[in-house]
């Protein structure tokens, strides 16, 4: 935890002193110090240099030398050996705790890897290391406490201007709680924003392709499955692609050869992934049954497996998975010391802290059994709203008690699935602040928002900060749920309820007000204005011709409204200006969501003879989504991106859908559309057929059409098209045959697939 003693003494003076002295680094905008760092030096000690020089650069002009030593200090100058003169403060980076100053040394015993120490003796400063990247954590730290830097985001840093730089007396100790810390997303791969937020990268420590989700990796069905299906799960007694049978010996000898080639391969990584595939599936031979029965879990076979995997590789860790089906942990068989549990947090609620809420009662209960049996405990946490990154999703509150949480139980190697990217909802707030929570659980969290607000959204920032209280305080009093797939109309009577956005939007106008002058901030607060817009659009798609909607019903006819169209457009711009890439995590950029919203408001009710006709499907569609409620078929609208809203779902069947027209009529054109989304095992039908009748029992093929493609790359929505004869017909008929299971180059292959249609237009 964090240690931080501020001495307003000199550190080790020789003698009693009037005043104090300083480490001077610039003096009335001349280089006043020089950085020494160790000969040879090592990357991390020459970066941690570098981002010292270039800061000091930015806020003063100034370029300090860089030289290497073999000690800290050393007198005269000489170009061979690069030393700095006697004259001159030092600024030492990286040194051993046998090179330091004895009144300082000492500080340097009970650092951890990453943490670090900032000293001065005399007028020089130290900056020691733990090990790993501490010495760039302690530059960071000098620069953020001691001058006020800050790097909000990738683009955004602030470096004050200064004439002179001066340092007084301290001794600063600080150690991370959590030894592994990442934020998963755009902004953490930045190297620059890395550095500054002390974060690491899931590439530095696990083997390439081996982080998650490995079974299929070291066991391919694609290799293995048709001459031995007895090497994968027994479900309902018949052998599935979808997961590994671990009890068997030839598949472990298998995984061991894969994992030898990779490990030879990529000598330098640490850390392998041994995980089940992303799907709910597990095996229920008899072996594994009796396994999964002596263990109370079917982490058990899991777990043995694993144990076996890491015995052959004593010098490496081998990581798994507790997630799903295998998050509660075995009663009989422990992890082995070189065994990472991976413990994800993916079922539960995100508006309340996990401790505080009922529903997450078995996570405690998993967390805490996991901590009696392992020490190496990875917590993979979801932070974000994986459907829609572009949401309001109210969950600043719980994130640092459950970092705290997590510490307090064993988890001191955090991944928080973040995702952030430009356009997110608050990306730079929430990254920078999970950012400080995962070194230190117990910051002012409060403090550090506020900060934050204010320098990032400057006049603005007071009014943004009344719209995250007030979002969160409109969740609390609806008492609301939230999930990280859930669209915002699940929130339409909540948090996001007309009158609650209406204050929303009043506050962001505040927000827009305050910063006019200032056109950089200005596009800040209006991208954090973005998640608002987003919910207002798809509340508006989904209460089409309601007073949320996107048109006004008048004299039997359908008007849209222009202040929809515009927030529309107005959203678009934005996210273009701003290259806003993606609005979820299937990778929906904000120029096929705009198309599709076109599509979507495009409502097909003049002329559609379909309007409002009843529809027959055989057999009906899952009540999961739209509530199977076949009227959405005909009502007038199509189905955006958002399987969630205006779509309905069959899993893993052929179909048939049938539009009673109410009386005869020449037809003209004839269409349905479906979607494509592949994260989530839909994919466009195999091919679909149109056939009409004049009295509902005989009826003739108008044609058909097929998905040609294996479906690897297709748009988000497809509309099949068929022309009638020119006989008068009542009824209309589609004929729709999924691909049923998944193909090979999906993830999942093997799996069910799903087909999700939408509006029937009959002109």
């Amino acid at each position: 935890m964090l240690l931080l003693l501020v001495l307003v003494a000199a550190v080790a003076s020789a003698a009693p002193q009037a005043k104090p002295p300083r480490v001077v680094l610039v003096n009335k905008g001349a280089p006043a110090c020089t950085i020494v760092i160790p000969s040879p030096a090592t990357a991390i000690d020459r970066r941690a240099a570098e981002i010292l020089q270039s800061s000091v650069g930015k806020m003063t002009g100034a370029v300090l030398p860089i030289v290497e030593a073999r000690v800290p200090r050393v007198t005269g100058v000489s170009s061979g050996t690069g030393v700095s003169p006697v004259n001159r403060s030092v600024i030492a980076i990286g040194f051993p705790a046998s090179a330091l100053p004895k009144p300082v040394a000492p500080a340097a015993k009970g650092l951890r890897a990453d943490g670090f120490f900032v000293a001065t003796s005399g007028r020089d400063l130290y900056i020691v290391s733990g090990g790993h990247k501490g010495a760039i954590y302690g530059v960071v730290h000098l620069l953020e406490k001691h001058f006020g830097c800050r790097r909000f985001s990738p683009t955004v840093e602030l470096f004050p201007r200064r004439d002179t730089l001066r340092l007084g007396p301290v001794l600063e100790i600080d150690n991370p709680a959590n030894e592994f810390r990442v934020i998963n997303g755009e902004f953490g791969r930045d190297p620059d924003y890395q550095d500054w937020q002390r974060l690491d990268l899931t590439d530095e420590m696990f083997g390439r392709g081996y982080y998650v989700h490995t079974f299929n990796r070291l066991v391919p069905w694609e290799t293995y499955f048709e001459a031995h299906p007895e090497y994968f799960a027994l479900m309902n007694g018949k052998r599935i692609k979808d997961q590994l049978c671990l009890t068997r010996p030839e598949v472990l000898t298998i995984a061991l050869e894969r994992l030898r080639t990779e490990m030879a391969a990529q000598p330098d990584r640490q850390v392998w992934s041994v995980s089940q595939n992303d799907n709910s599936s597990y095996c229920q031979c008899d072996e594994c049954r009796k396994v999964i029965e002596e263990e109370g879990s079917p982490a058990g076979p899991i777990v043995r497996f694993v144990n076996a995997v890491a015995a052959a590789f004593p010098d490496k860790t081998i990581s798994t998975l507790a997630y799903q089906y295998s998050r509660q942990a075995p009663r009989v068989t422990k992890p082995a010391s070189n065994v990472q549990i991976t413990l994800c947090t993916i079922e539960l609620n995100r508006s309340l802290p996990i401790a505080e809420d009922p529903g997450s009662r078995s996570f405690l209960k998993d967390i805490v059994d996991w901590g009696k049996i392992s020490r190496n405990i990875y917590l993979w946490d979801y932070t974000v709203n994986f459907s829609h990154h572009v949401s309001p999703f109210p969950n600043l509150h719980v994130l640092q008690p459950n970092l705290q949480f997590f510490v307090r139980n064993g988890a001191r190697q955090q991944f928080q699935q973040t995702n952030t990217s430009p356009g997110h909802e608050f990306s730079e707030l929430k990254s920078y602040l999970l950012a400080r929570l995962l070194w230190n659980p117990d910051v002012d969290a409060n403090a550090v928002m506020t900060e934050f607000l204010d320098l990032y959204y400057g006049a603005a920032g007071p009014w943004i900060r009344k719209y995250i209280d007030a979002l969160q305080a409109a969740m609390a009093s609806a008492k609301e749920r939230l999930d990280i797939y859930e669209p915002p109309v699940a929130h339409a009577g909540g948090y996001l309820s007309q009158e609650r956005v209406s204050a929303y939007t009043a506050l962001f106008d505040r927000a827009d007000a305050a910063v006019r002058a200032d056109a950089a901030v200005l596009e800040r607060v209006k991208v954090a204005r973005l998640p608002l817009q987003y919910a207002m659009l798809e509340i508006g798609k989904n209460d089409m011709f309601g007073p949320r909607g996107f048109y006004i019903e008048r004299g039997g006819r359908f008007e849209p409204r222009p202040d929809m169209q515009r927030l529309l457009e107005e959203f678009y711009a934005t996210c273009t200006r701003n290259a806003v890439r993606t609005l979820s995590e299937s990778g929906l950029t904000p120029q096929a969501y705009y198309e599709a919203a076109r599509r979507f408001i495009d409502v097909q009710v003049e002329g559609n003879l379909a309007f409002r006709k009843p529809v027959v499907a055989t057999p009906p569609p899952t009540q999961k989504y739209g509530k199977g409620d076949v009227t959405l078929l005909t009502n007038g609208v199509r189905g955006a991106n958002d399987f969630k809203v205006h779509w309905l779902g069959w899993e893993g069947l052929d179909f048939d859908l049938t539009v009673d027209l109410g009386e005869a009529a020449v037809l003209h054109e004839v269409s349905i559309g479906t979607l494509y989304d592949p994260r989530s095992w839909i994919l466009h039908p195999r091919r679909v057929a149109c056939s009409v009748s004049a009295d509902g029992t005989q009826f003739q093929e108008v044609g058909a059409q097929a998905v040609e493609s294996d479906q690897r790359k297709e748009e988000v929505t497809r509309t099949f098209v068929f022309i009638p004869s020119g006989a008068p017909v009542r009824f209309v008929r589609f004929r729709v045959e999924g691909t049923q299971q998944l193909p090979n180059w999906h993830a999942s292959a093997g799996g069910t697939s799903w087909v999700f249609v939408d509006e029937i237009v009959v002109r």
